[in-house]
């Protein structure tokens, strides 16, 4: 099946054309309308799948979430501080906190470059400028279904600490990486100790990089580097650069840096374990294993690990609200592509779906996070509903007793006529001159006289104007 290149039936391989410019390549595709169709059906399976797999997820979340907490709830009530002079084994099993002096009892060096030092962690960071490639793609609808994909790949220079794969670029020609002639790498003290107790390498990994210090190299240390990587090697912000210029890098262009976690005061909140340490198993299954550098004590440990806990547990329902939104994208695509034969109500029509897919996201995710929340904590649950209930509840009677408080407006009485009945429709004043007098009844009439129909004047029988 085929048309001409704006019809959009064409269900063969799409027309594509290569477009080379000083910046990079530009690549355009010819999708048909059938080729379209048929990717937004197979996009539902993808879009059901992900929806799928983020309703797991906030539960699976929130599971996290909950039980990291009762896991640092526990731990809080049942830790133990002890000195960090002495290893007690008494206190052995026990969740300990402990405050000391943090010692690598021990040089670290790189060997490569003769690098060392009195630290806990060395850490020497390689950087190389190279070519990175990044493509971006735009589209454009054409009349009868088909669509206009335009993918161009540009081409920028970065540092980057790991080699970038240049043989997978588009173009290759004129943007070829070198290897990288040295990596980074990261080592710790096989001795180092936190007072009395062993600090083996999993408890120096809970002192994050925030804690480390840069170590500057010297000109007697630069001889080395340049054996290894040439007399280009020359030192540069405390660190070692090799090319000719740093303010102009080109290409292949190295920088080499080196930071240490210096020894110093440190505290710890973990299971002992013999002359050491290790994780407390709570008894969920979680496990707690908390450090940071300078004396602390266990309850800023755990209010630093509760606010970790809660910045991760909204990072991933954000993350899985989008991912969810997403995948209600997908579900809809189909009708997108259907009413994109017209342009203009396929951009309204594409429209409305992600508005439609927003509005399936929150009628979906939030009762998967309240049923997530009943699931994990049923009492709490209860209890918030049956609040949220009885404030209901509370409002409506308020309201209630509001509208009976308040004043009545005041009724004007309606006009009465003969006999204190209603005189309705009102009759027209006599004109002026002219006196309306009552005929008397006749004897043995006890009813009052008849009302005179709207409009005419009860006049009696030989009353004239002006008489009395």
């Amino acid at each position: 099946m085929s048309m001409d290149d704006n019809g959009g039936w064409n269900a063969g391989p799409a027309d594509t054309s290569t477009e080379t410019t000083a910046d990079g390549d530009s690549t355009t595709e010819q999708v048909g309308f059938l080729e379209r169709l048929w990717q937004s059906i197979t996009g539902i399976l993808i879009g059901l799948a992900l929806v799928a797999a983020t309703v797991w997820g906030i539960f699976w979340n929130e599971g996290r979430a909950i039980g990291t907490t009762r896991a640092l709830n526990e731990g809080a009530g049942v830790t133990v501080t002890v000195p960090a002079t002495r290893v007690d084994p008494a206190n052995e099993g026990k969740l300990v906190h402990v405050s000391g002096d943090l010692r690598s009892n021990g040089t670290l060096a790189d060997a490569d470059f003769g690098i060392s030092s009195t630290a806990v962690r060395l850490v020497r960071k390689v950087e190389m400028y190279q070519w990175k490639e990044e493509q971006r793609t735009e589209t454009r609808s054409n009349a009868g279904g088909s669509q206009t994909r335009t993918t161009t790949y540009e081409y920028s220079r970065v540092w980057s600490d790991r080699p970038i794969d240049s043989s997978r670029f588009r173009r290759r020609d004129g943007h070829e990486n070198p290897a990288m002639p040295v990596t980074g790498r990261s080592q710790t003290a096989p001795n180092a100790t936190l007072g009395a107790f062993r600090a083996e390498s999993r408890v120096i990994g809970l002192f994050g990089s925030g804690s480390e210090q840069k170590l500057e190299v010297t000109d007697a240390q630069l001889t080395a580097f340049q054996r290894r990587l040439g007399a280009q090697a020359r030192l540069n912000d405390g660190g070692v650069y090799v090319g000719y210029d740093a303010a102009s890098p080109v290409i292949g262009d190295i920088r080499i840096t080196y930071t240490l976690l210096p020894e110093g005061a440190a505290t710890v909140v973990a299971r002992q374990v013999g002359q050491g340490f290790g994780p407390y198993q709570a008894s969920n299954g979680r496990e707690v294993f908390l450090g940071e550098m300078g004396a602390k004590s266990a309850q800023e440990l755990y209010k630093h690990a509760h606010e970790a806990n809660n910045i991760l547990t909204w990072i991933l329902r954000a993350v899985a609200l989008l991912v969810m939104w997403i995948g209600f994208n997908l579900i809809l695509r189909p009708f997108v592509v259907l009413a994109d034969v017209i342009p203009l109500l396929g951009s309204a029509m594409a429209a409305g779906a992600g508005i439609v897919a927003l509005a399936l996201t929150l009628v979906v995710a939030l009762p998967t996070f309240a049923i997530a929340w009943f699931w994990h904590r049923p009492v709490l649950s209860i209890v918030l509903i049956v609040a949220g209930l009885a404030g209901a509840y509370g409002l409506k009677l308020l309201g209630e007793r509001r509208r009976a408080a308040a004043p009545r407006p005041a009724v004007a009485p309606a006009p009465t006529g003969l006999g204190g009945q209603q005189a309705w429709p009102p009759q027209a004043a006599a004109p002026q001159g002219w006196q309306q007098q009552q005929a008397p009844a006749p004897q043995g009439w006890g009813q009052p006289a008849p009302q005179q129909p709207s409009g005419f004047l009860n006049v009696p029988q030989g009353l004239r104007p002006g008489q009395q």
